[in-house]
Order: C-alpha cells, then sequence, then structure tokens
C-alpha cells in the first residue's frame, strides 16, 4: 500500500525479502487473516508510514531464525501474535502488556502478513496447536485474543451469564459466541442477512435477532423476560451502541472494543449511573493470555470458522467482501 484510499489503492509486486535481528524469525506465510483493522489502515482512519504490507495475522513455516533465537527452529509450523510490546514498560512488567506504552500491531505499525515472507521477533510466535491447519490457525489470535481479553480479563464473565453478542458474522461475533457457550452462558446475538440467521444457530447462539427487521432492544427485552442481558459484547460502534446500553439489566456490563460503524456516540449518564452499568473498553490482549486460549484451541473447545479464502493478490476483494459484510467467519488470503 503505497497511499490510503479505498481497496484499490492495494497493489500486488514485488519487493526486497525483509532482513532478520538476531532476535527475529523469517516465516513463509501460508495464510493470512484478514481484519478490520487493515480496512481503517488502508482507508486512512489509522495512520502508518508509507509503504506499509498490511495484514495483522498469519501462520505459516520458519524459513530461519536469529543468531540468539534457541526456542524456534527452521521447519517449525508457526502462528504469530501481531502484537509487538516493548516488554520494559511498566505495564508490560506487571503483564498487562495490552497497555503498553509502546504498543504496535504488525500490518500497522510495522509491516505485516500480507506477504510471502514476514519478519517477526521470535517472542511473537507459538506453535501451531496440534489438528490446526495454516488456515484455521491464521484465524486464531487476533479475534480469539480480542474476545478472551474483553470478556474474560476486562468484563469478568461468569458461568451462565445471559450475553448479547454483536454482529455474529464477523469474526470476533464467531469467537464470542463460541467463549460464551463455553462458559454456559444464553446466548443472543445479531445479524444483518437473514442467511446468517442459521449459521449463528449452529454455532450455538441460542436466540438470533436480524437487525434490519426487528428492534434489537424489544427483542432482548422478549427473549428475557423484560429483564435484559448481563453483558453485552459490543464491536459495531455508533450503529448499535446505544441499544446495546439499553439491552443491559441493571447492574449488566457492556465490553467494547471497536468502532466500525462509528466512534462517535451518545450517552444518557442518568441511565447509566442509576442502574449501576458497567461500560468497559478493550483493546488488544496481554501475552499471559495467549496460551489460554492456545489449549482451549487445541482441545476442540473453540475453533475457528473459515469464510472464504482469497489469493493475496486479490487482497482487495477480500477488503470489498468484509467492507459489504457478505462474509460469516474469517476471510483469508494464501500466497
Amino acid at each position: 500500500m503505497e497511499k490510503q484510499g479505498p481497496p484499490h489503492v492495494l497493489s500486488y509486486r514485488d519487493v526486497e525479502n525483509p532482513r532478520i535481528g538476531d532476535d527475529d524469525v523469517l516465516v513463509r506465510i501460508m495464510a493470512a487473516g484478514v481484519n478490520r483493522l487493515d480496512i481503517w489502515v488502508r482507508s486512512g482512519v489509522y495512520t502508518t508510514e508509507l509503504p506499509r504490507i498490511l495484514g495483522s495475522e498469519g501462520a505459516g513455516v520458519v524459513e530461519a531464525v536469529g543468531s540468539r533465537v534457541s526456542n524456534i527452529s527452521p521447519g517449525d509450523m508457526v502462528l504469530i501474535n501481531p502484537a509487538l510490546t516493548d516488554g520494559v514498560c511498566s505495564f508490560c512488567l506487571q503483564g498487562y502488556d495490552s497497555l503498553c506504552e509502546n504498543l504496535r500491531l504488525m500490518g500497522a505499525g510495522s509491516d505485516g502478513c500480507y506477504a510471502e515472507l514476514v519478519r517477526v521477533p521470535a517472542r511473537n510466535v507459538h506453535q501451531i496447536p496440534k489438528g490446526l491447519g495454516f488456515e484455521e490457525a491464521a484465524s486464531v489470535i487476533v479475534n480469539y485474543m480480542t474476545v478472551w481479553h474483553g470478556l474474560v480479563t476486562r468484563a469478568g464473565l461468569e458461568y451462565g451469564s445471559t450475553v448479547l453478542v454483536v454482529a455474529a458474522g464477523s469474526g470476533v461475533g464467531v469467537a464470542a459466541i463460541q467463549l460464551s457457550k463455553l462458559y454456559g452462558c444464553t446466548v443472543i446475538t445479531t445479524v444483518g442477512e437473514e442467511w446468517k440467521r442459521e449459521k449463528a444457530q449452529q454455532l450455538g447462539a441460542d436466540y438470533v435477532v436480524n437487525r434490519r427487521v426487528e428492534d434489537p432492544v424489544e427483542a432482548v427485552k422478549g427473549f428475557t423476560g423484560g429483564k435484559g442481558v448481563d453483558m453485552v459484547f459490543e464491536h459495531a460502534g455508533g450503529a448499535m451502541w446505544e441499544a446495546g446500553v439499553k439491552c443491559l439489566k441493571p447492574g449488566g456490563a457492556m465490553v467494547f472494543c471497536g468502532a466500525t460503524s462509528g466512534e462517535t456516540v451518545g450517552l444518557n449518564i442518568r441511565y447509566a449511573y442509576r442502574r449501576q452499568l458497567r461500560l468497559i473498553g478493550s483493546y488488544s490482549w496481554n501475552r499471559g493470555e495467549i496460551e489460554k486460549v492456545l489449549r482451549l484451541v487445541e482441545m476442540g473447545r473453540l475453533r475457528p470458522i473459515v469464510d472464504r479464502v482469497f489469493k493475496l493478490e486479490d487482497a482487495a476483494k477480500a477488503h470489498i467482501r468484509m467492507e459489504r459484510d457478505e462474509h460469516f467467519g474469517k476471510i483469508l488470503l494464501k500466497p
């Protein structure tokens, strides 16, 4: 990407191979995940140095390792943690590196995984869980870690809660439904197209609301006997923020981690404090959470859903599919 703008600004061409340092590994990408972050960087919502190779998520085979790397070897099959942290700031030292003072995400703060080869710090690669192919492996970190950090670490998801998951068809929506069901929760979710209803039910959603033809707030009240839900997982931004707040029961919590449909929202403060609502921002994840999620993936308790795989040179088409909300699950690229 040499300039920001619509999907056609993405170009497919040869560049020099990355050079690794003593603490890095060189990974040959076998599959790269497409995320909203990629669209925000490409479209100009986030600033970045140009030119930039997009892609915050990938899985592949280690081709080479730096002189100080001992835990990873050439030939290892790995997935990539794109959250680059300094490891020495006060937040990192407390184990809360999602607040790292120098946090960068690959594909935004450095070149990413829309490539054949990518340079990654050795501490940012993990062995692919047993039984997982490259496509599924490239679908794990961004979505499942975002959801774990938001629902479990930040919001304190409790077993048996009632949870509203916004946008079942998104990568984080799929992950949030699966994780909530793992916690024995009753799950209500939203879709924007009727064909997505059955897919959401197959994931385990107990109730599905088509937000284009139903009022989510009234639907949630109907499903819960007028009580509302214990927790809302919200990442759509302006289009669902107010509805999400109104779906909460007194004392409920809404964790939010995205702004796809707008970053400026309104809030009736009296309504929020009288009902003692918790509104919890969440961003990225902590390194200490990753192995917990990878164990659950290896056990088959969490499993990515792949929507469609595009060739790397068709990245613009992949972006268009995501921007039109035509997907259900993870969109991937393969070099």
